[in-house]
């Protein structure tokens, strides 16, 4: 049975688990209880802010020192942490319409790997039409993502998928599997994360319990179905099965990606509601500012309209995360194989820089979990369709690995435009993609090199 999702979009509601003393673990489940989120702050103040004040905490970057407190006025934390800049969190309830439910208790689940590459061959093209329609299918040995990571800021990824678990970015510092010893060798902050972390459930087993983020790795990376098949993934869970988040884990996740080594950040978030959140996670996450300055590409999805399915304008509705101006960002519509916008697909011809394929009535064939839950096989090779912006955030995503593989030199903001410049023109674009482009991948590679 076909599923479809249109987009995933955002956001709300986490399963936490709880810590001994004052120290919480995981998202606050709704808005009632949901925190004040304080920069500038160590985990011993948090610790000894909350046991006087009689709150808790939950660290969402120690390095950065962003804290979340609980049950505590933000008046007597303006007291004991005067140098501390307060936000308070927000929880959207928003679900992605048609996720692959798999099971919500996976538990740990390692990184097991030890998969060996299949690569797609040229009896795969009516598969993955999508790559031909941006003249990505077959691309030149050593222009294929190899060296360049792309962190899938997503509900997780099937990391032992065969077809993704080649190009996991692994994390040699510290242990995993039977080496787990929940010590942070490398000090970075968070222990054993040798397959990326999972900011929702707070632990070091990233693994996708709704199919969405495996579906955008896919698309990204995949060594089938990927635009960059030789590129790394690097899993950052943010979102829980249903596709529901926080701006506080999310925010938590992008800091993680530019901290641990991303050289593109791929954000398939957002939907209806996010207007409402722009100008508190713009201020929030100058972070995407930090990303600029150390050239990673931030590319997110346009969104996909409102309840009616019908795409709306950017320029008039912001919608968060795409909406963000930076010149490392990359907001992405959705078109179908005849280079059209999809009914769905938002659109801004000031805020939408590119379109590329989103998939319309049957969408994309891209990786979904499997029944496995340890070492995989090509014969747990799961795909599914999916169509969205979502979707086509990802094709843009590899298309960056590609380019920036060829040309490390390029700044973030000259790979964009070199992208927005290189693509298909679609004069019928005017006035609703920024660059009137769909993206094309030796256009791309021609000007890059």
């Amino acid at each position: 049975m076909k599923r479809m999702s249109w987009g995933i979009l955002l956001l709300a509601v986490a399963c936490g688990k709880s810590g001994g003393g004052g120290e919480k673990f995981g998202a606050p489940a709704d808005q009632t209880q949901a925190g004040i989120i304080a920069s500038c702050t160590t985990k011993l103040q948090a610790a000894s802010t909350a046991e006087k004040l009689g709150g808790s905490f939950r660290v969402l970057n120690e390095n950065k020192g962003l804290i979340e407190f609980y049950d505590i006025p933000s008046e007597d934390l303006k007291v004991e942490l005067p140098r501390a800049k307060l936000r308070a969190n927000q929880v959207y309830e928003n679900l992605v319409e048609n996720g692959f439910s798999a099971s919500a208790n996976l538990g740990n689940f390692p990184y097991v790997g030890g998969v060996t590459p299949q690569y797609r061959d040229s009896s795969m093209t009516s598969y993955f039409p999508y790559l031909t329609q941006i003249d990505a299918f077959d691309l030149p040995a050593g222009s294929r993502g190899a060296g360049i990571v792309i962190a899938v800021v997503d509900s997780g990824v099937h990391y032992n998928h065969p077809h993704l678990s080649p190009n996991i970015r692994t994390n040699s510092r510290d242990g995993h599997g039977p080496a787990a010893n929940g010590r942070d060798e490398d000090g970075n902050g968070f222990s054993d994360d040798f397959a990326g972390w999972d900011f929702y459930n707070h632990d070091a087993y990233p693994v996708d319990d709704n199919g969405h983020g495996t579906h955008v790795a896919g698309l990204a990376a995949g060594t089938l179905s990927g635009v960059a098949p030789q590129a790394k993934i690097l899993p950052v869970k943010v979102l829980g099965s249903r596709g529901n988040g926080d701006l506080g884990t999310i925010t938590a996740g992008i800091l993680y990606a530019i901290e641990n080594g991303a050289d593109v950040i791929n954000l398939s978030l957002g939907g209806s509601g996010a207007a409402q959140i722009g100008s508190a996670l713009d201020e929030m996450i100058g972070h995407i500012r930090l990303a600029n300055d150390r050239n990673i590409v931030i590319v997110a999805a346009a969104g996909n309209g409102g309840t009616d399915g019908i795409g709306d304008c950017n320029d008039d509705q912001p919608i968060w995360p795409a909406s963000i101006e930076s010149d490392n960002m990359i907001a992405v519509a959705s078109v179908d194989g005849s280079n059209q916008l999809t009914r769905y697909s938002n659109f801004g011809g000031r805020s939408v820089h590119v379109a590329a394929p989103g998939g319309d009535n049957t969408g994309l064939l891209s990786t979904v979990p499997g029944n496995c839950t340890t070492k995989c096989t090509n014969t747990h090779a799961i795909y599914d369709r999916m169509s969205g912006t979502s979707m086509a955030s990802p094709v843009v995503s590899g298309l960056v690995a590609v380019v920036k593989g060829v040309n490390r030199s390029l700044a973030a903001s000259e790979v964009r435009a070199l992208i927005m410049e290189n693509g298909t023109d679609v004069p019928e674009f005017d006035g609703f993609v920024r660059s009137r482009q769909v993206v094309n991948a030796r256009k791309a590679l021609e000007a890059a090199r």
